[in-house]
């Protein structure tokens, strides 16, 4: 058997599947659903699904739903949405949608957008024709479509916050810090043998390239292919890890990147490129992810990200300015000379995440978000 899938074993109990309209719909196995959700993003639906059930994806990727349908919900799964305020590709849209949200959800149901997908529902929704409450969720200071529609929105930043206040003032707004699957993320032991960086969107590869020449620390580099136009130093290695986000097929399993990748690393570098308006939280599984196999971070402070979790302040590692590879350098170098504090560091991350940066406490967070609108 896959090792992560017996990890991750416990997470699926509980939980009975069907499909229905095309949905894959997910039900409490030993009680009647006390109410309905629609969840939509840009990634999920059965893809996502499958790969949770295969051991392939981190089942906070589902942003909690698994954990509402053991509080007794039942969540359909809709299939991808592309960013409507990127693509502007109107039809059809989430007006695919239309005919399940009213013959399978209902007007006490909820639709449930992981992020700013959504666009004809919420028109719909103001017009009257979707009696269905929606809520949608904010990383930053993003935009979204038809924001006063909505009854609820989440922010998972103190920026998505204030941006959800401002685009919609009448609507209701909770700040709940997203978290992981803890069960997927073992204590692994502290073996420290290069610094690592695996994130994806919005890295700074060229700074980070120049701090790898001045430190001349082993560091391994996991990119969503390899970036061009750019130096590596020799102790650099750098690896192709497949385009694409963590959701999509990489060449690298999320087992191998947990056991061969953080497992040996002395501290995860997240470095981003400036974001002085804090317009996305860029990094934020990356970290969440990190603290939680007890591992200390390096991390650019800009954007949204570094509002929710000051690394310095929690104790769990390192702050850089952007664009300051002498910074991300001195910062390597302390960590490689005292691996006591490093590791230090690393359990507190870890810890932080026991405490409050869990899938269980966002669900939680949510259910009462969800029972008060």
């Amino acid at each position: 058997m896959n090792p992560i899938l017996a990890e991750r074993r416990p997470l699926l109990e509980g939980i009975a599947e069907r499909e229905e309209e095309g949905f894959v719909i997910l039900s409490p196995a030993s009680s009647k659903p006390v109410r309905r959700v629609l969840h939509v993003n840009a990634y999920g639906g059965r893809s996502v699904w499958e790969k949770v059930k295969n051991g392939l994806v981190p089942p906070h990727q589902l942003l909690g739903c698994l954990e509402l349908v053991r509080m007794g919900y039942e969540v359909a799964m809709a299939e991808p949405l592309p960013d409507f305020y990127l693509y502007r590709k109107p039809l059809p849209h989430d007006l695919r949608l239309l005919s399940f949200v009213r013959s399978w959800l209902g007007p006490d149901g909820i639709i449930y957008c992981g992020h700013n997908v959504l666009f004809w529902l919420p028109m719909l929704a103001a017009l009257g024709a979707i009696r269905s409450p929606i809520v949608s969720l904010l990383y930053a200071r993003e935009p979204l479509d038809w924001s006063r529609a909505h009854r609820g929105i989440i922010a998972l930043t103190p920026a998505a916050e204030e941006q959800a206040r401002k685009l919609a003032p009448k609507a209701k707004i909770s700040h709940l810090g997203w978290g992981v699957a803890l069960p997927s993320f073992p204590l692994l032991e502290y073996r420290p043998q290069f610094f690592l960086s695996c994130g994806i969107a919005n890295r700074d590869f060229r700074t980070l390239s120049e701090a790898a020449a001045l430190s001349g620390l082993p560091l391994r580099v996991i990119c969503p292919g390899i970036p061009a136009g750019l130096q590596w130093p020799a102790n650099a290695d750098v690896v192709d890890g497949g385009n694409g986000w963590n959701v999509d097929a990489k060449r690298i399993t999320f087992h191998d990147l947990l056991h061969q990748h953080y497992a040996a690393s002395t501290a995860s570098l997240i470095i981003l490129k400036e974001d002085a308006i804090e317009y996305t939280a860029n990094g934020f599984t990356n970290l969440i992810e990190a603290l939680a196999l007890g591992r200390p971070v390096i991390v650019t402070r800009t954007g949204a990200l570094t509002g929710e979790i000051d690394v310095e302040k929690a104790g769990c590692g390192i702050h850089v300015p952007p664009g300051d590879p002498r910074s991300i350098a001195a910062a390597m170098n302390a960590l490689a000379r005292d691996p006591q504090m490093a590791q230090e560091l690393g359990q507190k991350g870890r810890q932080l995440c026991e405490r409050n940066y869990n899938i269980d406490r966002y669900a939680r967070d949510l259910h009462r978000f969800f029972e008060s609108l």
